[in-house]
C-alpha cells in the first residue's frame, strides 16, 4: 500500500463538497448528515457549486465557513484536506482530474466515469499519487449485506447452490416527474441510468456476498423509447437501459440471476434477493431497487424449522436512512487516510465494475456467453 498524504499536523479531515444544495441535493441529503455523525473525525469547511453565487448561498444555508468560485480554486486550497464529488456523473472526470491533480484525498460518487475509459485514466492518475481515492458504491458497506456474507462464510445455509435477485427502480419506467433532473438518466451518453446506477450498485454488492463471476449472458433493453414528463407533459427521447436481464455462473458454477427494470412493482417489494443453500435460505427484501440506500429485512429459512427466523441488525443509536451507508465509507476514508489501509472502496475497484458493466453490455450487444476479464476485491472489516 502507498503511503497516504499526511494531514498537516491536522487532527480532523477537512473536507470540501463539489455539488451541494441546502435540503435536496444528494450532498444535503446523505454526506451532511453522515458527517455529522463524525465530527470527532471530520469538519466541513468548504464548498463549491456552478456559479460563485450557488456557492455562497449554499454556504450560508448549511453553514459551512469557505464558498469556492471553482474547484480549481478548491482543489488548490491549503485549507481542504478531502474533496467530495457529488455532481452528475457527466461532470466527474473533470472535477476529479482537477482534484488529483492538485494531491488532494477525493470521494468521488459511483460510477466514477460517464465510460469505462474516463474511469481507468482516472484510477491511473489516482495511482500514482500518495492519496486515497475512492468511489461512492455504499452498498459494498452495507451493515446488512456484510451482515450476509458473514452468515455465508460461517456455513448458515451451507454451500451456495443458486441465488436470484430482482429489483425496480425510478425513474426509469414509462413516466418522470421531474425533468430537470430525470431527464439525463434517460440518456446513454450521460452514464447514469439504470444499469449503471442501481444494476451496478447491486453487482457489486453481489459479488462480494457471493463471489466472482465466472461466465454471464445479458440482455440490456429500452423498453420505453418515448417516456411522457408529467411536470410538463412533454414526451422526451430517451435510449438509455430500462430493462437488464443477467444469468450468471458464480466461481462455483452455482447460478445466478439478476433482473432489474425501471418503474414500481404492481405488488410485492421492490427489491428481493434470494440466497439458496444447501441447508436453508436468506432472503433480503428492501422498498426500493437502490440497493446503495436500502434498508434490508432478512429473513432465514430452513426445511427444520417452522417459522422463518428474521435477522436483526437494527441499530437502535443510529436510524437508517440515506446517510447510513455513506457514514460507513466515511469510517473507511478516514481509517485509510490515518493507518495507510485500503479498507474503502477505491477507483481501482470501481475499473473493476466499470468493466463488468461492459462486459453486460458485450453480451447483450454479441448475444453471446462473455467470461468477465477482471475478479473483484473484497473489502476488509474495519
Amino acid at each position: 500500500m502507498q503511503a497516504k498524504r499526511t494531514m498537516q499536523n491536522h487532527s480532523k479531515i477537512r473536507v470540501g463538497i463539489v455539488g451541494l444544495q441546502a435540503g435536496r441535493s444528494w450532498a444535503a441529503v446523505a454526506h451532511l448528515p453522515a458527517l455529522d455523525q463524525l465530527t470527532d473525525q471530520y469538519e466541513i469547511v468548504g464548498v463549491v457549486n456552478s456559479s460563485p453565487e450557488s456557492s455562497r448561498a449554499a454556504a450560508e444555508a448549511c453553514r459551512v465557513p469557505l464558498a469556492f468560485g471553482s474547484i480549481e480554486e478548491m482543489a488548490s486550497s491549503d485549507e481542504v484536506d478531502l474533496i467530495v464529488v457529488t455532481v452528475r456523473v457527466p461532470l466527474h472526470y473533470d472535477a476529479v482530474k482537477t482534484i488529483l491533480s492538485h494531491g488532494k484525498h477525493v470521494y468521488c460518487e459511483w460510477p466514477l466515469g460517464r465510460t469505462l475509459a474516463e474511469a481507468e485514466e482516472l484510477a491511473v492518475m489516482a495511482r500514482g499519487r500518495p492519496l486515497v481515492a475512492v468511489a461512492g458504491t455504499q452498498a459494498r458497506v452495507s451493515v446488512a449485506l456484510r451482515r450476509v456474507t458473514d452468515l455465508i462464510n460461517n456455513d448458515l445455509i451451507g454451500s451456495i447452490l443458486s441465488s436470484s435477485i430482482r429489483g425496480w427502480a425510478a425513474p426509469w419506467g414509462d413516466t418522470i416527474s421531474d425533468t430537470k433532473n430525470e431527464e439525463y438518466l434517460r440518456k446513454e451518453q450521460s452514464g447514469a441510468d439504470l444499469l449503471t446506477i442501481p444494476f451496478a450498485h447491486t453487482l457489486a454488492a453481489a459479488c462480494d456476498v457471493l463471489g466472482d463471476i465466472k461466465h454471464l449472458s445479458a440482455v440490456v433493453h429500452t423498453r420505453y423509447p418515448k417516456v411522457k414528463a408529467l411536470d410538463t407533459g412533454k414526451v422526451i427521447d430517451a435510449d438509455a437501459p430500462d430493462f437488464i436481464s443477467v444469468i450468471a455462473n458464480l466461481s462455483n458454477n452455482a447460478p445466478l440471476s439478476i433482473h432489474f427494470q425501471g418503474g414500481h412493482p404492481e405488488y410485492g417489494d421492490p427489491f428481493i434477493w434470494e440466497i439458496e443453500g444447501s441447508r436453508g435460505k436468506i432472503v433480503l427484501t428492501a422498498q426500493t431497487g437502490h440497493t446503495q440506500m436500502a434498508e434490508f429485512e432478512i429473513t432465514h429459512y430452513t426445511s427444520s424449522s417452522q417459522q422463518p427466523a428474521l435477522i436483526n441488525i437494527a441499530d437502535t443509536d443510529n436510524p437508517f436512512g440515506p446517510h447510513t451507508n455513506v457514514r460507513e465509507i466515511y469510517n473507511r476514508i478516514a481509517n485509510d487516510i490515518f493507518h495507510g489501509t485500503s479498507s474503502a472502496p477505491s477507483f481501482d475497484d470501481a475499473v473493476i465494475l466499470h468493466k463488468l458493466i461492459d462486459d453486460i453490455r458485450l453480451s447483450s450487444n454479441r448475444r453471446q456467453w462473455v467470461i468477465p476479464s477482471t475478479h473483484s476485491r473484497n473489502l476488509p472489516e474495519v
